[in-house]
């Protein structure tokens, strides 16, 4: 059992050094995602081994967890005055074999917007009972993914931002101006990354820059992003969006039956705060949806 604990801890270190490598080396980006499992396998292979050499080894492995995982836990997110809004975001999947049950889980949240992903495919049909409850919606073209649905009215809305030209640009992105009676207007958007990558890099570039060119103190992005908070993509997104924060901390949603990833989030201005984020039951997705309540600071 000691050699094998040893091997654990080993083969933890290995991982975790090869993750951590991901600053610099975009291909190796994706293993950060399993960063904490690195560590746990390290622990357990240092309670099988108990040696000295499996403790200098599992020092040296957790140092890498350490500096990816713990950031997480520490960054600063501000909170409501009051829960205001509710917020549902879900990647509703394309090949979704249970819709019905996926969008009853949605209505009993009982959200006042909701932002959805891959929900082109069998979930298609769902959209019309979703507004039943949510009757305001926005058009997408035929081959877009995305929905926004609100219990509000809905302003500007469309797919992609546009210039003073009318012309695109920045990443695919399905946005909406939504108006609480009685409270100011805000905008919702949503999108889904592709797997990291380049050309998951050259959409977070676009998007960071589009934000920069419209006023986004009132914005709200969510969506199937693909990345994990100790990645260092996230990292970098992070301080690439700013002032958004992003609200959502390590709420694992991908893959039911057992979330390990938390790669859906949801970005908030500076307007807003924070009431609590969490994940709903499971639904006919390989997601799981995420309920996130904010307010005005």
């Amino acid at each position: 059992m000691r050699l094998i604990g040893l091997l654990l801890v080993a083969a933890g270190l290995l991982a975790a050094c090869t993750a951590f490598a991901g600053r610099w080396v975009l291909a190796l980006d994706t293993f950060a995602s399993f960063m904490p499992l690195f560590g746990v396998a390290v622990l357990l292979g240092l309670l099988l081994a108990r040696t000295r050499a499996a403790l200098a080894l599992s020092v040296l492995a957790l140092i890498p967890v350490g500096v990816a995982v713990l950031p997480e836990w520490t960054r600063p997110i501000p909170a409501a005055r009051a829960a205001q809004v509710r917020i549902v975001t879900h990647n509703v999947w394309h090949d979704n074999p249970d819709p019905a049950e996926t969008a009853q889980t949605i209505l009993d949240a009982h959200p006042d917007v909701v932002l959805l992903q891959e929900a082109n495919g069998t979930f298609r049909p769902m959209l019309a009972a979703l507004r039943q409850s949510l009757p305001y919606a926005t058009d997408c073209p035929a081959d877009c993914e995305l929905a926004i649905l609100s219990r509000w009215p809905i302003g500007e809305r469309d797919y992609f931002l546009k210039d003073h030209a009318g012309q695109s640009f920045g990443p695919p992105l399905l946005w909406a101006r939504i108006q609480p009676p009685g409270a100011p207007a805000f905008t919702v958007a949503t999108l889904h990354y592709v797997h990291p990558g380049p050309e998951q890099a050259k959409r977070r570039a676009e998007l960071a820059l589009a934000l920069a060119g419209v006023p986004h103190d009132d914005w709200i992005v969510a969506g199937d992003m693909n990345l994990t908070p100790w990645a260092a993509a996230m990292r970098e997104q992070d301080a690439a969006l700013a002032p958004l924060t992003r609200f959502t901390r390590s709420l694992a949603s991908w893959r039911r039956p057992v979330p390990v990833l938390p790669i859906d989030h949801l970005y908030a201005g500076p307007d807003w705060g924070l009431a609590d984020a969490r994940r709903l039951p499971a639904t006919g997705s390989d997601h799981y949806p995420l309920l996130v309540r904010i307010g005005r600071r």
